[in-house]
């Protein structure tokens, strides 16, 4: 029997989970939730660049809970509207529906979350008798699942860090309120971007660092971290307009878990515009790409692994890590449903979470 799902967001990521809904042949699409007024009462399968399927979108969530899905898929944003989400969640798990998330991002290692969410979402899943488990591609799957693997063959580790490539950002991502706002791209030297500003890195990625350090068993004396901008000497032409001579044009974050005054834990992002000079002293990826994550352990054995996001064919040209992003959380659906009620705190992984749109593609099941 497919499992009944409601969805929201219908963004370059919540398009590509709502996709993957319709076309999963154990999952039933029977809501979709918008907050868009244009978007309210067209189909579900327009919305998600496919043909129609015959379901309209909604504006009224007492629509979505008399459909009586079984899980909800919540991919709207999250970005300055972090304790509302966590409350439309809880108002879903209260109802008795299960909900999988990419939008609140700590919540994809709990212990690390901020407690008040973690209260908040508890009780809920109590009161309803249901489960949540929140993912992504990084952090998510690329951050947790992925080294939980790589570590299972590790011996004696003296230190892990994973590098993140975010590159040519105005080609793949052209979010101008991210690139310029967030990262401050075209900002005057000297900016303190808001992400790192705003406390937004740490929030995010101290729970991946937190994570790993837990997984290999290490007590972390604590997280620091350190960021640098790189300044064009030049103006450089981009995909969101001129980013002009003395303004930043990409940036590096690292944070560090210590242990002794060593790092034994990081996590480093490099973003930069396609047009960006890259600085001598960062290391570079095996390979010229625009996303690549890049696992490094230095131990016995020492280890390297790398791993690549290629453009998707056709006309977009879409970065392959938005539809990873939504996948994590499709695929997660029915293992969520069957757990026990409460949040789930590890990264799901195995059989049960694997692609069941393999199968379907070879047998036409699916639209």
């Amino acid at each position: 029997m497919s499992v009944r799902v409601a969805h929201n967001g219908t963004g370059l990521t919540g398009r590509e989970a709502l996709r993957g809904i319709i076309k999963d042949p154990d999952l039933e699409l029977v809501g979709l939730l918008t907050s868009t007024a244009d978007k309210t009462g067209v189909d579900a399968g327009i919305l998600a660049g496919m043909a129609e399927v015959g379901l309209p979108a909604t504006s009224n969530l007492d629509d979505i809970l008399a459909a009586k899905p079984a899980c909800f898929c919540y991919c709207a944003t999250a970005v300055r509207r972090e304790e509302d989400a966590i409350a439309d969640m809880a108002r879903l798990l209260r109802a008795g529906i299960n909900v999988v998330t990419i939008a609140t991002i700590p919540m994809i290692y709990p212990p690390a979350a901020p407690e008040h969410w973690r209260q908040i979402v508890a009780d809920a899943c109590r009161e309803g008798g249901t489960s949540f488990y929140a993912t992504g591609s990084e952090p998510g799957v690329g951050s947790l699942n992925i080294p939980t693997a790589l570590l299972a063959s590790a011996g004696e580790v003296d230190a892990y860090r994973m590098d993140i490539y975010a590159l040519g950002l105005d080609v793949v991502y052209p979010i101008r309120d991210v690139l310029h706002e967030s990262m401050g791209f075209g900002k005057p030297d000297g900016h303190v971007p808001v992400r790192i500003a705003s406390g937004k890195v740490r929030n995010d990625w101290e729970t991946v660092v937190r994570y790993i350090a837990h997984l290999l068993g290490i007590e972390l004396d604590s997280i620091e971290l350190d960021w640098e901008s790189i300044i064009t000497p030049t103006d450089l032409d981009s995909e969101i307009g001129v980013v002009a001579a003395g303004t930043i044009a990409g940036h590096r974050w690292r944070l560090s878990g210590m242990m002794q005054g060593e790092s034994v834990v990081a996590a480093q992002y490099f973003a930069t515009l396609s047009t960006t000079p890259w600085p001598d002293t960062w290391p570079r990826p095996a390979n010229d790409t625009t996303s690549a994550l890049v696992y490094r352990v230095e131990g016995r054995p020492n280890l390297r692994m790398q791993l690549y996001f290629d453009p998707q064919s056709g006309e977009d040209r879409l970065n392959s890590a938005i539809p990873l992003t939504a996948m994590a959380a499709v695929n997660a659906i029915p293992a969520v449903v069957g757990a026990e009620p409460g949040i789930i705190e590890h990264p799901l992984h195995g059989p049960q979470i694997v692609s069941r749109q393999a199968r379907a593609s070879r047998t036409g099941a699916t639209p």
